[in-house]
């Protein structure tokens, strides 16, 4: 076990103590009975202080050439075009007046992640033996169970990400503990995290199948399959709620979607409040995105809110708006987060990730890929997944920069 805390695998000795910060921080919430979303942009500070302290020498030693590239990969353009104009829409936010501790957090997470990137960009693979790593999650994610502690949400990627990697070296027995352990820890977590479950399971699938067939054929099988589950899609979610109890977090939130493939969606109905608020961001976003052109190529500015007093009631928005309800910076669905944000450059960098998903998606069917580039290229996919219904967590989060910098080479 000693292994992983090597020099050379410092980035998953920061995975690590990333999630043993985050239990801890948990923990402090509960102890002073914080409840919903009230810390989240404290915990994020907390967070991101981390990250800073744990790369400073590697931020020190970092040496920029002004050397113009004739060839760039589209993630070296996803990183790099979104960082110049965050440079901009600096400016745009101080036109428009927007809160300066957003306009410096919306710019500072976008700054820390290509630092990161441009660390880890041309770092030498070292190939981590994943047993090791893997039972050092394992002992997190019993600690959470044991001690009923919140589990961190990239706690659980990891853990997809490892059950993916254990199936495909054939070590069944870790990966029935993580599934036992996942199984346990997912149903206080939300939605996405079946979501990136099931992923991992449609990828499984489709690298296993890959060892048979021919690229294409693997694609038709996995469009077939996503076909299939939408045209089933009602009785997959109930057949779901027979294994999953109705009244806990994740069988809540299933359990709304049941009824609304059967029955629609009331807005009037307190049940619906949390989709019903998100369609009705998209809707606001949609509005200022459209009024004018200026809007419509630049967006709000960094640092952009809505006044959510009068139409916002779900407190995931309220509870975690730092300057109250009339300034509400948290736009949950991603790509109308980017569009409020970027305007019609938001959108383009929303759409140019997507591309480096899918690539990232058939990259892993690539015969050749090694352990490490497998694991990166997961974490990337399961994190942008997981971060489509809560924007937020995509960029504030520096693992999805340092897998988006292994996925590049």
């Amino acid at each position: 076990m000693r292994a992983i805390f090597k020099k050379q695998y410092k980035e998953y000795k920061f995975i690590i103590i990333f999630i043993i910060l985050e239990i801890l921080l948990n923990i402090i919430a509960k102890y002073i009975n914080a409840k919903g979303f009230a810390l989240t942009p404290y915990f994020r500070i907390v967070l991101i202080l981390l990250t800073v302290a744990f790369f400073n020498l590697d931020i020190l030693k970092l040496k920029f050439k002004l050397k113009f590239k004739k060839r760039c990969s589209w993630r070296e353009l996803f990183v790099y075009g979104w960082f110049f104009f965050a440079l901009i829409s600096i400016l745009i936010g101080f036109f428009y007046k927007n809160p300066i501790i957003y306009i410096f957090t919306d710019f500072f997470y976008v700054f820390m992640g290509i630092l990161l990137f441009y660390i880890f960009r041309n770092k030498q693979d070292d190939e981590l033996e994943f047993f090791n790593l893997s039972k050092i999650i394992l002992i997190l994610g019993l600690g959470c169970v044991i001690f009923n502690f919140k589990v961190p949400a990239i706690l659980l990627v990891v853990m997809a990400a490892l059950m993916f990697l254990n199936i495909l070296n054939k070590k069944y027995s870790y990966f029935l503990l993580f599934f036992i352990l996942y199984s346990i820890l997912v149903v206080t977590s939300n939605r996405t995290q079946l979501i990136v479950f099931f992923l991992m399971v449609f990828l499984l699938l489709l690298k296993k199948f890959r060892f048979f067939f021919s690229k294409k054929s693997v694609i038709f099988f996995g469009l077939s399959i996503i076909l299939l589950t939408y045209l089933f899609r009602q009785e997959i979610i109930s057949g779901m709620l027979k294994f999953i109890n109705p009244k806990s977090n994740i069988g809540y939130r299933i359990n709304q979607i049941a009824i609304i493939f059967e029955e629609g969606i009331d807005y009037s109905d307190p049940f619906f409040t949390s989709i019903s608020q998100r369609m009705i961001e998209a809707q606001v976003v949609f509005e200022i995105w459209t009024s004018s052109i200026t809007s419509f190529i630049f967006g709000a500015g960094s640092g952009g809110v809505i006044d959510g007093s009068k139409i916002f009631l779900d407190n995931s928005v309220l509870g975690s708006s730092l300057l109250g309800k009339s300034k509400v910076h948290n736009i949950h669905l991603l790509p109308f987060s980017m569009v409020f944000r970027y305007g019609l450059i938001g959108l383009i960098l929303f759409l140019v990730l997507l591309k480096i998903v899918y690539k990232t998606i058939l990259g892993i069917l690539n015969e050749t890929k090694s352990e490490q580039e497998i694991f990166w290229s997961l974490l990337l996919i399961f994190w942008f997944f997981f971060s489509i219904p809560a924007a937020s967590f995509l960029w504030s989060m520096p693992v999805f920069w340092i897998s988006l910098a292994y996925t590049n080479k």
